[in-house]
Formats: C-alpha cells, sequence, structure tokens
C-alpha cells in the first residue's frame, strides 16, 4: 500500500480537507510514539486537588 504525504499533497492542492488529513496523520503518529514510550496520551489532564471546597 501506498503511504500519502499529506503535506505534499496538501501544498499541491491548498484544499482544507488535505491541511485536515496531514494533522489527524501527524496526531495518530504522535499518539502512537507516546503509546510506545508507555505514556498516557492525556497525562495530566484531569485534576483532583482533593480539597473538597465547593464554590
Amino acid at each position: 500500500m501506498k503511504e500519502i504525504n499529506y503535506w505534499e499533497q496538501f501544498m499541491a492542492t491548498g484544499k482544507i480537507e488535505d491541511f485536515l488529513a496531514y494533522k489527524n496523520a501527524v496526531r495518530k503518529e504522535e499518539e502512537e510514539k507516546e503509546e510506545q514510550a508507555g505514556e498516557q496520551f492525556h497525562a495530566g489532564d484531569y485534576r483532583d486537588y482533593g480539597d473538597g471546597v465547593k464554590g
């Protein structure tokens, strides 16, 4: 299967759809690298400080 170079495709067409495909491919690649490194993708996004204070 031929690997698509989304950036080159976007540069050739200038279409927003091609840019979004490039961004999606980059995001998936970064997630795969983090998973291989044993890190959680959303680590630190959710915090519970545990002080029990309600505003």
